[in-house]
């Protein structure tokens, strides 16, 4: 959405992390090959289905939020057209800067309190690093991590990732300007120029 509606003025932002792009198909999401996956992300497309959904109850259930969500799940079938979305980030905590960035553009006020959907696995990497990070009081932020089952990704080898190339990484880098971290954004299509 361009503009948001003149008659809302939402307090609360919801925050779908993309983590992969959709590409359209008659499944409707349902098959990996409608997304543009890494090859580790086999199977779980159906958990990316679920964040979408999560983010949509929280926004059923609390009336004075908006949603963003990434552009390319803007497009998915269920998602409704007053969904903001996010045309720039290429990771988790551009996911959190550029939605609240996003919000006070439409609405010309930061969101009283945030709600984040993402994997479980992830939660430590937004609650401990990301949100310290742009100084968002811990308390005015809530996490809803869902995780793919197990017999799709393991939890302790996504716990393993996420301590070598995730957590770890950004615990040095909060902010991602580091090389590891660059060179990732730059390998998903980011450029600087484009925000």
């Amino acid at each position: 959405m361009s503009t948001p509606p003149h008659d809302r003025n939402p307090t609360r932002l919801i925050i779908v992390c993309c983590h992969a792009i959709w590409l359209g198909g008659p499944s409707n999401g349902h098959d990996d090959a409608e997304w543009a996956i890494e090859p580790f992300q086999r199977g779980e497309t159906p958990t990316i289905i679920e964040h979408i959904k999560a983010g949509l109850k929280e926004l059923s259930e609390e009336p004075d939020s908006a949603l963003a969500a990434a552009n390319t799940y803007f497009a998915f079938p269920i998602c409704p057209s007053t969904v903001t979305h996010d045309l720039h980030s290429t990771d988790s905590y551009q996911n959190l800067i550029f939605s609240l960035l996003r919000f006070r553009s439409l609405y010309q006020h930061y969101p009283t309190y945030i709600t984040l959907v993402s994997y479980d696995f992830k939660r430590s990497r937004f609650l401990d690093l990301h949100v310290p990070a742009i100084s968002w009081p811990l308390q005015r932020v809530r996490f809803v991590g869902i995780d793919p089952p197990e017999s799709v990704s393991p939890r302790k080898g996504l716990e393993n990732g996420e301590r070598l190339r995730g957590y770890g990484v950004w615990k040095g880098d909060l902010y991602g300007a580091g090389e590891i971290l660059r060179e990732k954004r730059v390998g998903r299509g980011w450029r600087e120029e484009s925000v």
